[in-house]
C-alpha cells in the first residue's frame, strides 16, 4: 500500500484483492457518470485495415486504462447540495445554543482527562477574530505585571513567630 502503480504490478494486485485501501469504493452508489467507454474498430477507422491491426496492445491498455479511470470518477457537481438556508442555519445555532444552556457548568468547563489540548473550541469565534488586536502597550503592560508578580511571590517568606496548636487549659 503506498505506492501509486500498485495496479499496474501484477504480485501486488494480487495479495491486495479484498484489502480495504485507497482504490476501494466508499459509496454504495457512487454518482460517476459510468459511461461506457467500449472502443470499436469502428472509432479507429478501418481505412489502413489492411497495413495496421484491428487492436493493437498498446490501444487495448490504453483503453483499459480510460474505462478504470471513467469508473473511479465521482461527478461532484451531480452529488446533492448540503447548503443550508438562513432560517435553518439560525435554527440549528438557536439549537445548539439551548443544548448548551441546559448543560452543567462543570461539563463545559471541565478539561479532558486526556492530558493538554492543542485546539479547543472557541464560542463566537468570528465576534473574537474581528475585535481590535492587542497592543504591544499592552502585552508588555502585561508581562511587567507578571513579572512583578511572580518577584513579589518569591520574596514571600514565612516566618515562625509562635506556635501553631495553642493547647488549650482542658484537663
Amino acid at each position: 500500500m503506498g505506492c501509486c502503480c500498485a495496479d499496474f504490478h501484477p504480485q501486488m494486485k494480487l495479495t491486495m484483492v479484498d484489502e480495504v485501501n485507497e482504490r476501494t469504493h466508499l459509496l454504495s452508489d457512487p454518482v460517476s457518470n459510468n459511461y461506457s467507454i467500449s472502443a470499436s474498430t469502428a472509432d479507429y477507422g478501418n481505412h489502413y485495415s489492411s497495413s495496421v491491426p484491428q487492436k493493437s496492445d498498446e490501444q487495448s491498455a490504453l483503453n483499459r486504462i480510460l474505462q478504470q479511470t471513467a469508473n473511479n470518477v465521482i461527478d461532484v457537481g451531480a452529488l446533492e447540495c448540503h447548503t443550508l438556508e438562513q432560517h435553518e442555519y439560525i435554527d440549528r445555532v438557536r439549537t445548539y445554543n439551548q443544548r448548551l444552556q441546559n448543560l452543567p457548568t462543570t461539563k463545559i468547563l471541565s478539561k479532558p482527562q486526556g492530558g493538554p489540548v492543542l485546539l479547543a473550541d472557541v464560542p463566537a469565534a468570528e465576534r473574537i477574530l474581528s475585535a481590535q488586536p492587542v497592543t504591544f502597550a499592552d502585552i508588555t503592560l502585561i508581562n511587567t505585571a507578571c513579572q512583578k508578580s511572580v518577584a513579589a511571590l518569591a520574596s514571600v517568606k514565612v516566618e515562625h513567630k509562635e506556635d501553631l496548636v495553642v493547647p488549650f487549659g482542658i484537663p
